[in-house]
């Protein structure tokens, strides 16, 4: 690395400056757009099977339908869910991404390309998508054994008795077990990424047990790390928040000056066609939930309500910027759960990713040096 690693929590720290860069931004929000894209292509289609008019509920929710909703269908419910989990995936995957490129430079690479860490990404889908497969079939397993030990509790007389003489040892013990491997599933949305990128294999079982091994040997420093890099991630993107709302107005102030009044006009159609007033927009221009101390955006949509094609692809353009916002949050909390699984596999196994060999340099071919030859005649 250009700035060698301390191994401590320092590196998790200067993980928002790392992420600052622009190919990690723009490959965080590619696939966080495609996320949405996937959600909301499978949200409305599921309320189109419900017998919701789309037009009607898209007029509603728009492109953030982020509600508890509740299926009376069958079908729709499993639309619904499958488009979730496929956003989280894709989610997932862009922190693949991210990770590969702090990876890269922590074993001495810094000059991975977009396309490169992207299709590496896309070859880790597999990966991501087998390991949480994997765990999650485990747990439908338990479950269903679990299943067949209640049924023994309707065997007349008996039953009971049996029931009550395994609650605690196996049943407690297996109950508890389960409840940490789907604590480990959950957490596994921001930790497997990471590993997924650090491992060289791209095998799915490497990846579930160092997934694993990492939170159940180091879960007091694995769990502080994340609570940082959470921490400032949002600090960090309020500030990047911040500089993207005054770029825009510097934009639009810069460019009246030549283009007069229709320019501001046409700027705040596009504000007006995004939903501002949500919470997800409360959220990410404020600096914390419940501290009154951000930027209004909503107040500088006031003044214009023109809806023509234009405004519309204009709106499209300032929620690009607005997505960039959660690129960067994203991209903090991937470069620094990159870091944190360098520094606890070297901890915990003695292991030390940055004396790996980059996976993607090869080193230019040199043509063996030619000793020189006798002239003719000339011992």
């Amino acid at each position: 690395m250009q700035f060698p690693l301390k191994y401590d929590y320092r590196d998790i720290l200067s993980a928002p400056a790392a992420a600052l860069a622009a190919k990690r931004i723009l490959v965080m929000t590619l696939f966080l757009c495609a996320g949405l894209a996937l959600y909301d292509l499978f949200c409305y289609v599921a309320l189109a099977i419900e017998g919701e008019k789309v037009g009607r509920a898209f007029a509603v929710y728009g492109f953030f339908p982020f509600e508890s909703f509740s299926f009376d269908s069958l079908v729709a419910a499993i639309v619904y869910w499958s488009g979730g989990l496929l956003a989280l995936l894709a989610v997932m995957t862009g922190m693949t991404a991210v990770a590969a490129f702090e990876i890269e430079a922590i074993r001495g690479y810094h000059f991975l390309g977009i396309r490169k860490s992207i299709g590496f990404a896309l070859s880790r889908f597999k990966q991501l998508f087998l390991s949480e497969l994997s765990v999650f079939a485990f747990v439908l397993l338990i479950i269903l054994l679990i299943f067949i030990y209640g049924l023994i509790g309707r065997i007349p007389f008996i039953g009971e008795w049996i029931y009550t003489v395994f609650f605690v040892l196996p049943g407690f013990v297996i109950a508890i077990f389960t409840v940490f491997i789907l604590l480990v599933f959950i957490l596994s949305v921001l930790l497997l990424p990471a590993v997924a990128a650090a491992n060289r294999s791209g095998e799915t079982f490497d990846s579930i047990l160092e997934t694993f091994s990492t939170i159940i040997r180091q879960p007091v420093r694995w769990t502080f790390y994340t609570l940082i890099s959470a921490a400032a991630a949002k600090v960090f993107g309020f500030v990047y928040a911040y500089f993207a709302f005054r770029a825009v107005q510097f934009l639009t102030w810069s460019s009246s000056l030549g283009g007069g009044d229709n320019i501001t006009n046409l700027v705040k159609s596009g504000v007006n066609h995004l939903p501002v007033k949500s919470d997800v927009a409360v959220y990410t221009f404020n600096l914390f939930e419940g501290i009154d101390w951000g930027i209004n955006v909503a107040a500088w949509s006031r003044g214009s309500s023109a809806d023509s094609e234009v405004s519309y692809f204009m709106a499209f353009m300032l929620f690009v910027i607005f997505a960039s916002i959660f690129g960067y949050m994203l991209s903090v909390i991937a470069t620094a759960q990159a870091r944190a699984v360098v520094i606890i596999r070297k901890l915990k196994d003695d292991y030390n990713i940055a004396d790996e060999k980059p996976l993607f340099y090869k080193e230019e071919h040199v043509n063996p040096k030619v000793e020189e030859q006798p002239e003719i005649g000339k011992s």
